[in-house]
């Protein structure tokens, strides 16, 4: 009967091992399973938060300029400066590279303006506008990079 009982407590032994292994086989599988899933996921989040994330932006100035302007009273001066944002640091290239016809250019268009156009907010973001344009024009017509954003004012005068 010892011999009975010593035999019956082996046999309970291996399958409490055999148990064992099973949960570590199935632990490890689990957390091999979580790591990939949490990796996967972190990285297509990583992917599109880089996607929402805006174009950089490069930033050029040009030289300040000043033109008579028709105005009434002691107001016969504008001065502005002008800078310009593209995406493209190319566009910016181009501008440099075309410099003299671009200063030509947006010093017409800067003297056609009249001071009651450019007294209001509305007459400036016309002149930016119509600024854009024109050096849009003038690098497409030159088969130059010509994508660019807009002209931002940095400084604009009346005297």
């Amino acid at each position: 009967m010892a011999e009975k009982e010593v035999e019956l407590e082996n046999k309970g032994g291996g399958g409490k091992k055999w148990m064992i292994i099973i949960l570590l086989v199935v632990a490890v599988l689990l957390a091999g399973g979580g790591g990939a899933a949490a990796w996967f996921l972190l990285s297509q989040e990583a992917d599109e938060t880089a996607e929402d994330l805006p174009p950089e932006r490069h930033y050029s100035s040009l030289d300040p300029m000043t033109v008579n302007i028709d105005a009434p009273g002691s107001v016969q001066f504008l001065r502005v400066q002008i800078g310009l944002v593209s995406t493209d640091p190319a566009v910016l290239e181009a501008v440099e590279d075309h410099l003299p016809v671009v200063r030509n250019d947006i010093l017409g268009v800067l003297s056609d303006q009249e001071y009651t156009e450019l007294n209001t907010r509305e007459g400036k973001e016309a002149l930016a506008e119509d600024l854009t344009a024109t050096v849009r024009v003038i690098l497409e017509s030159r088969e130059a990079p010509f994508d660019l954003e807009r002209v931002v004012f940095t400084e604009l005068v009346m005297q």
